[in-house]
């Protein structure tokens, strides 16, 4: 066994009551991996309290025990396990108070983690971190139910776009295979985290697609709270729009700046193989992985724009330089 698995297998045997959260604007992998923690320690009879700081957008409301998922505590906790998050800012303001002096074990695969926890199990081979929960399932002869196998499977799922990303490999086919075989549809998850979307996004995405701006090898737009209103559309809305706007052949990065209702800018980042939009994140206050990365911006949209743009060209530019330079 892994020591850092060693050392959360001591966290999680020591603690009667379990704060987990996964990161703000959640994903399918970190929807995915909270509820599939916590029904596996559950299972194991610890009281569990899930944690977002923002809603669970529509698109996974379906997955089980979702409901039951709260933006606070209610305090008397004894470990707190962060799922998905690159760094302490992602966790938002659920992660506060009483809770600041517990144990934190931070489980995540990000190659830009932070390494914030008092445990840190970052295993950035890892598909998604769902494959990493499974692994810890695993490891420690937790047994897997169909509910926590299906939200472990929306994990996967999503965060390879259905195993179609270049750092799928046998381990993460291994793992699916593993969920399948516990009873879960991989055909229906993809249909419904993938290809289902509400109307209002499709127009939504409509609109911002025709605004969508080609600059050299960059493909970017925004998605502003005017146009969520005129589509009621919810702040999850735009979700999925930079995995699409990704497959433009013109392009090698593609940028979605979304503007939320508090004032800050979602940023969403991919690239194309061989491009590396993590470091632009990074330098931006967010994470992420080489060809899927993002932050958040607390400026209007024009400077949002304008910042993570000009980072965007400092990469570029630099990427050309090094492949100038004369090898050896």
């Amino acid at each position: 066994m892994q020591p850092e698995l060693a050392r959360i297998a001591d966290e999680i045997g020591r603690a009667r009551r379990v704060f987990t959260l996964c990161h703000v604007a959640p994903d399918g992998d970190a929807i995915g991996s909270l509820l599939a923690l916590g029904g596996l320690l559950r299972n194991l009879g610890k009281e569990v309290t899930l944690a977002c700081q923002d809603l669970v957008p529509a698109i996974y409301a379906w997955l089980p025990d979702s409901a039951e998922i709260v933006p606070h505590g209610s305090g008397g906790y004894d470990l707190v396990i962060s799922l998905d998050c690159s760094d302490e800012r992602r966790m938002g303001n659920v992660y506060e108070g009483a809770l600041r002096s517990l144990p934190l074990v931070n489980i995540d695969h990000h190659v830009t983690n932070t390494y914030f926890g008092t445990v840190n199990w970052v295993d950035s081979t890892a598909v998604a971190t769902a494959q990493m929960v499974l692994t810890l399932a695993e490891a420690l002869g937790w047994p897997l139910t169909q509910p926590v196998a299906t939200c472990l499977l929306t994990g996967l799922v999503t965060d390879t776009r259905s195993f179609r990303t270049a750092n799928v490999d046998a381990a993460a086919l291994r793992a699916a295979l593993q969920l399948v075989e516990a009873g879960v549809s991989l055909s229906a998850i993809t249909r419904r985290v993938l290809e289902q979307r509400p109307l209002a996004s499709v127009r939504l995405w409509g609109e911002a697609i025709g605004q969508a701006i080609l600059q050299g090898d960059v493909l970017w737009t925004e998605v502003t709270r005017p146009m969520r209103q005129r589509w009621s559309a919810g702040e999850n809305g735009d979700s999925g729009l930079a995995n699409f706007l990704s497959g433009v052949r013109e392009a090698q990065i593609a940028v979605v700046l979304t503007e939320r209702d508090d004032g800050t800018v979602d940023v969403g980042m991919r690239s194309a193989p061989g491009y590396d939009v993590s470091g632009v994140a990074l330098n931006l206050g967010g994470g992420g992985h080489p060809q899927a990365s993002g932050c958040t911006l607390h400026a209007d949209l024009p400077q949002a724009r304008e910042r993570v743009l000009a980072e965007i060209q400092h990469y570029l530019s630099q990427r050309a330089s090094e492949a100038r330079e004369p090898s050896g």
